[in-house]
């Protein structure tokens, strides 16, 4: 239950939770504040402040943790990670998040129990990356989720595209440093997520023969945005969006690069605000990047 404020301020009212039954789930299923503390992910998330006293209640070690900057699984980690893998994703998010070191049982975990990620809902995998999509803390999160292989996991693709001579992970980086200082808004994230996987369907593409200027097929095109998001079961209204953003961008880019003018009939479209931010950043990004390769030679 929610409490609001006349400023928009809430606050959230909820009942301590039971023990954790695998095989039954009880309507109300109330319990201490001890047991459920034992129910949350992690021990820095366990955490209880009495209103009465002042006295910050912890029963599973969280402030020795928060003190240490440790990030640790509550109870047994595989047995915790087995009844939800997300609690996998939460791990790298709230290492990512806070700095903080991961304990080093639950990272052994971690990675002995990455392939259980593949029985989660679509829908919570997508609710779970939004989440990291939307963050600041986007590079430190992908960088963690390289190592621990669970990128290889969500995104099998990723393994054969590293081969790939024309797609360079350091370009990615740079955009997920600039995506998660910034405010653009979700759909100007995905669609600036997106280009450094170009190379994923890059080979396919065709002149368009009134500009001269690269296109892609949708086929192509959809290829590549089912493989990062769409299999995840997003909206169709944001799947719509995000594809044609993102060719117009292309295009756009395109023509911005050859220091050719953007014609009226991209100017007309009704995201054409959100595109420009987003034309600035990877036309810079990619000329400065000409220039290292330049001072390298």
């Amino acid at each position: 239950m929610h409490v609001y404020f006349n400023k928009g301020d809430f606050v959230e009212i909820t009942t301590f939770r039971g023990p954790e039954d695998q095989d039954h789930t009880k309507a109300d299923n109330y319990g201490t504040p001890e047991e459920d503390a034992q129910r949350r992910d992690l021990t820095i998330n366990a955490l209880f402040y009495d209103p009465f006293t002042g006295e910050i209640l912890d029963y599973v070690g969280g402030l020795e943790d928060l003190k240490r900057g440790i990030i640790r699984v509550i109870g047994i980690p595989e047995l915790r990670y087995r009844r939800d893998p997300i609690r996998m994703l939460r791990v790298i998010r709230h290492a990512a998040r806070t700095g903080f070191e991961i304990d080093r049982e639950t990272w052994e975990a971690l990675l002995k129990s990455k392939e259980l990620i593949k029985i989660v809902s679509r829908e919570r995998l997508r609710d779970e990356i939004l989440k990291d999509l939307s963050g600041f803390w986007l590079k430190r999160w992908f960088k963690i989720l390289k190592e621990s292989a669970l990128l290889y996991e969500i995104y099998p693709f990723y393994k054969n595209l590293e081969n790939k001579l024309d797609f360079s992970e350091s370009f990615l980086l740079d955009i997920l440093k600039i995506i998660e200082g910034s405010e653009l808004n979700l759909e100007q994230r995905i669609v600036l997520f997106v280009y450094p996987f170009l190379p994923f369907i890059q080979r396919t593409y065709k002149p368009d023969l009134y500009q001269n200027m690269p296109t892609f097929e949708r086929k192509e095109l959809l290829k590549l945005f089912w493989a990062l998001f769409f299999t995840f079961r997003y909206s169709r209204g944001l799947f719509e969006k995000t594809m044609d953003m993102f060719r117009d961008l292309y295009k756009m880019l395109y023509l911005k690069l050859k220091g050719r003018e953007i014609p009226k009939r991209f100017k007309r479209k009704i995201y054409y605000s959100e595109i420009v931010p987003l034309l600035d950043i990877l036309s810079n990004l990619i000329k400065n990047k000409g220039r290292r390769k330049k001072d390298e030679s």
